[in-house]
């Protein structure tokens, strides 16, 4: 049975600083044998931008 998490982080300064936390964390969680499923890049309510990223283990 696959259990699936999202993970949700956000950066009040740039898109840039977000995709280095979220490769970052990518290659944590797929060192730690989690299988990412997607990620998915937005904007929350505060137009901060955000991702999403989905693993199961």
């Amino acid at each position: 049975m696959k259990y699936y998490s999202v993970v949700k982080l956000s950066t009040m300064w740039s898109s840039d600083t977000l995709k280095n936390d979220v490769e970052e964390l990518i290659n944590d969680k797929a060192k730690d044998g989690y299988e990412i499923v997607t990620v998915a890049f937005g904007v929350n309510m505060w137009w901060m931008p955000t991702a999403y990223i989905t693993i199961c283990k």
